[in-house]
This record gives C-alpha cells, sequence and structure tokens, in this order.
C-alpha cells in the first residue's frame, strides 16, 4: 500500500486526487493532509481519510474542522511542515502558488519522491528543486496534463532522448472573443474554461496564457530542455494534450479526454497505470492547431521576457502575476491590466541569487510592487 502526504487536500487538485484514493482504497493510504483555510471540507476529509497527521494553514477557522479522532492536527503558518511527521512514500504537492516550493523542498529533504501539481515551484525555483533532487536520487513526478504527456511521449522516461517539445494550449475563456473587448471582461467570464474545470488562479492564467508560459519554464526544468526546443500549439480541442518530436521527425502524441484524474491516476500508481474514469471516444473528432496570437496574449511574451532575463525574474514574474490574477478576481482591476502590473513588477526587479531566502525576497518584493502601483492608481 503506497502512502501518501497530500498538500492542498481541499483544492480542485487535492479533491481529485482524492477521488482516486476512493477508487483504489486497498492500494493507497491518506497519511497527511494539508489545507489553507477550507477547514470544514479538511474536517469531512480528516472524518473519511483518517490520517495520521493534518494541517491548517489558517488557524481563525481551526473551529470548523470539527471532530477529528485520532489524527493529530496543526495550525499556523508553519503547519504544513508536520505533514512528514508520519511514514510516506509520496508526497503529493497541489498547493497553489509560492508557497508550494517550501513543501516541496521539504519533502524532498526527507527523502520524498514528489508528484508535483504545482508550476510556480519549478517557475521560480527550478534550479534549487531539480539539484536537490538529483542529489537525494529522488524523482519529480509530472502532474499537469501536458507535462504528463510529455513524460507519457518519453515511455515515462525522462532522459530520453528528443529533438523537441511541443505543449499543446486551448487559449482559454477568451480565445474567440474579439480583442478589443477583452479590456471589458470579468473575472465570471474569464473563469469559464471552454473544456476544463479546474482553480480558479490557474483558470485565469489560461486566458491570459501565463499558465501557458509557466509550463514551458516547467519542462525546461523537468526535461533539462533549453527554450528553442520548446513549442507552443494551440489546439482548442484539448484532446492532445503534448507531442514530442524525435530526431527521425516522428512525433508522439499523447490524447486524453480533458480530465485531471488521468495524468493524477498516472502519478499516484506509477511506474503502473490504474483504470480511469474516463476513455476518450476518438470517432467523430477534428484536431485542430495553429500558431500562438500573441496579439491576444501579451502576457505570455511577459513570461518569455522573464526566462531570457534568468536568475530570479521568473520568480517575480511569477509572484507579480499571483498578485494581478488576485486582484482581478476580487473586482479590483481588469483583465487587460494584468499585464500592466506584471510588466511594472518586471521593470522593479534587481537580479538576486536563487537560494531560498533569497527567492522568498524576490516574491516578495514582486507582490509589494503590484500592491504599490494598484494604491497610486486607486
Amino acid at each position: 500500500m503506497k502512502k501518501i502526504a497530500l498538500y492542498g487536500s481541499t483544492g480542485s487538485i487535492g479533491t481529485q486526487v482524492l477521488n482516486c484514493v476512493r477508487r483504489y482504497p486497498e492500494e493507497y493510504k491518506i497519511t497527511s493532509l494539508v489545507a489553507g483555510s477550507n477547514a470544514k471540507l479538511l474536517g469531512e476529509q480528516i472524518r473519511e481519510f483518517k490520517p495520521n497527521v493534518a494541517s491548517l494553514i489558517n488557524p481563525e477557522r481551526l473551529n470548523e474542522v470539527g471532530e477529528i479522532g485520532n489524527t493529530s492536527l496543526f495550525t499556523g503558518e508553519n503547519a504544513a511542515k508536520h505533514a512528514l511527521d508520519c511514514e510516506c512514500d509520496l508526497a503529493f504537492v497541489a498547493i497553489t502558488g509560492f508557497a508550494g516550493l517550501a513543501s516541496v523542498l521539504d519533502a524532498l529533504e526527507a527523502g520524498k519522491n514528489v508528484a508535483l501539481a504545482n508550476k510556480e515551484t519549478l517557475v521560480a525555483g527550478g534550479e534549487i528543486v531539480t539539484k536537490l533532487a538529483k542529489e537525494k536520487g529522488l524523482e519529480i513526478i509530472p502532474v499537469d496534463s501536458e507535462h504528463s504527456a510529455l513524460w507519457q511521449c518519453l515511455s515515462l522516461d525522462k532522459e530520453k532522448p528528443f529533438e523537441r517539445l511541443l505543449i499543446t494550449a486551448s487559449g482559454g475563456a477568451f480565445r474567440d472573443t474579439p480583442i478589443e473587448r477583452l479590456p471589458f471582461m470579468t473575472a465570471a467570464d474569464a473563469l469559464k474554461h471552454p473544456n476544463w474545470r479546474m482553480g480558479k488562479k490557474i483558470t485565469v492564467d489560461c486566458a491570459t496564457m501565463v499558465n501557458k508560459g509557466l509550463e514551458v519554464i516547467e519542462a525546461m526544468w523537468l526535461f533539462n530542455c533549453p527554450l528553442d526546443k520548446i513549442k507552443v500549439v494551440m489546439h482548442p480541442e484539448s484532446i492532445v494534450h503534448s507531442m514530442v518530436e524525435f530526431a527521425d521527425g516522428a512525433v508522439m502524441a499523447q490524447m486524453g479526454a480533458a480530465d485531471m484524474e488521468l495524468p493524477i491516476s498516472l502519478a499516484l500508481s506509477y511506474p503502473e497505470r490504474k483504470k480511469g474514469p474516463e476513455k476518450l471516444d476518438i470517432f467523430g473528432k477534428t484536431l485542430h492547431f495553429f500558431e500562438t496570437d500573441k496579439k491576444r496574449y501579451p502576457c505570455f511574451d511577459l513570461v518569455m521576457q522573464s526566462i531570457k532575463q534568468g536568475k530570479n525574474y521568473p520568480c517575480a514574474m511569477s509572484a507579480a502575476n499571483e498578485a494581478a490574477v488576485g486582484l482581478f478576481l476580487d473586482g479590483k482591476i481588469g483583465f487587460s491590466e494584468i499585464y500592466d502590473y506584471i510588466a511594472y513588477a518586471l521593470e522593479n526587479t534587481t537580479e538576486n541569487a536563487v537560494d531560498y531566502l533569497s527567492l522568498v525576497a524576490t516574491d516578495k518584493a514582486a507582490r509589494q510592487a503590484v500592491f504599490t502601483r494598484f494604491l497610486t492608481k486607486r
């Protein structure tokens, strides 16, 4: 039985991880649960899965957890560190944003393989994360559908040689919206993704294509691949999840339903495969592939700019985006202003080292730049 520490258990990915565990209770045991502020749902999960340890980051919601039986419950900013107090075989990190980096580093330091469903970890700290994993002889298992697809096309071997990685993009909620209408799009509009059911932040990131830029950075670190060997391809059907081109010109594609439980299930069961809930009916399907429309997705170019600047700039870009998307979701700025805030933060970023504490400082400074600009524009 594989023992799992699940970080971000109440989020979109975390709840789908638990769906997979429910289907195979004889195969998986949840030993730890970590949640941010959804105390009520965490309490329900504790009562169902009976983990040894649970952590709630927001202590103000503690009274909503309810009965926890024999589970040890920790609260507060550093509560997630207790997720590894008990034995586990796999740390499944599904925390959103920069906060996931600390948990990934903790898991690797503790000698645990990591199933990674957090883009920002490799965007901000790819160098230190991959270096630590290599030193410890541990695996970082991709959970994002695109990176799982690339991994599958490489026969689950990240060291297998290839010529080029082709990452597909749906285009998000506004792929068919007239460009002149984009400044007037609301958060409710942005959250209407045509193909996927995901959390709010990532759904907005799909609409701006920041998400695809983050995935490019993630692929660079996961597959030790230079930027010039990665190509983003628009594919509105979200049936081909990504492709790998080999030296002889052959292209291997991974296809499947637009359902995150497929890559989640593989990350849990690796190196085996388990039966999934949904099959792809390939009959009657038409597939389209296009170049990226740079005028529609200017934020994508900002992500590419941060990659070329290197060092701590991707960390600053990611933090600024996280802060700007938060303002957009709260109705405080317009959709097209997300670009302005990221650009402003990048312009005001000072090159810094990429050790953990320096990245924390970069993250904090970029967020502060966003909020400073917001306050001065009010």
